[in-house]
């Protein structure tokens, strides 16, 4: 798809595009090297527009294509760079200025989950391994947070795919966990229902109680948020190329998020109480033990 790209070129938007698409003009190679395609001014831009496209494509130069194609179609560069493709997403703690508590990564490597107190200040070292970052609402709250919690420290992608407004603009309107049902990606039944205030609750019952259960449910909570990412720009960008009519461009096979489940129940089983989390029951079970004896 991304050689199919024109709107690249200055002066090139989607009507523009498919017009060099009727005309035969499929992909970037097919751009005639003389003669009036675009017209006489614009023909010759777009020659060395596109030679810039091919070199950086060729140098899996990601940020230089990104700088070139416009934000609103960064979904196209997702087959050529997948593999350098991070899927996260972030809970908070609920308060005004809000603080990340858990965060799910979701790469080629697989799964790992970044928690507050524990191993959250190894974040922006993990999430800068990655050069392409798809999130739902990133752009708008999950990064926002992120960035102002870490400062500097904070790396920045060479793109980012929000997929929230790639679905909107396939007429997918609705949140993540709306979506997930309408294109068959639900979840288990005990994750049903549960919502992002539920996630600040139960990060408020585990630091009010080191309750441990409640963090492995906000844990698995949060992961599913992320590795159905992966899932759903899958389903998006194929949905993007039925939408277009691009009949023969491959479509890309839609990930099977039952290669990662075992990985989830590993990751929460294995998030066993700290110490802090055993001198916050040792101080509940006293002021419990105090109660009972008044």
């Amino acid at each position: 798809m991304l050689r199919r790209t024109f709107q690249l070129i200055p002066g090139v938007g989607p009507w523009k595009e498919k017009d060099l698409w009727a005309r035969g003009i499929q992909t970037w190679d097919d751009f005639p090297e003389s003669g009036v395609v675009l017209g006489q001014k614009l023909d010759g831009p777009a020659r060395q527009r596109l030679h810039l496209a091919r070199e950086a494509l060729e140098r899996r130069d990601l940020k230089g294509l990104a700088a070139m194609v416009p934000p609103r179609e960064h979904w196209r560069l997702y087959p050529e760079f997948a593999r350098d493709a991070l899927y996260f997403d972030i809970e908070t703690d609920g308060k005004q200025e809000q603080a990340p508590t858990v965060v799910g990564l979701f790469d080629d490597a697989g799964l790992r989950v970044f928690i507050q107190g524990r191993n959250m200040d190894e974040l922006p070292e993990a999430m800068a391994e990655r050069r392409l970052w798809v999130t739902f609402n990133g752009s708008c709250f999950d990064v926002p947070v992120l960035r102002d919690y870490f400062g500097k420290r904070f790396p920045t992608p060479d793109a980012h795919i929000d997929l929230r407004f790639v679905c909107r603009r396939l007429g997918m309107g609705g949140g993540l966990k709306e979506l997930e049902d309408k294109l068959g990606l639900g979840r288990p039944p005990h994750m049903k229902g549960v919502n992002g205030w539920d996630a600040v609750l139960l990060w408020r019952a585990y630091l009010a109680r080191g309750d441990v259960e409640a963090l492995r449910f906000l844990v698995e909570y949060n992961l599913y948020d992320s590795f159905q990412l992966r899932s759903l720009m899958d389903k998006a960008y194929n949905r993007a190329l039925d939408d277009l009519n691009l009949e023969a461009e491959p479509r890309v096979p839609v990930f099977d998020r039952g290669e990662v489940l075992y990985d989830v129940s590993r990751l929460i089983l294995e998030l066993g109480p700290t110490e802090r989390d055993v001198r916050v029951l040792e101080r509940v079970r006293a002021q419990d033990r105090e109660l009972h004896q008044d």
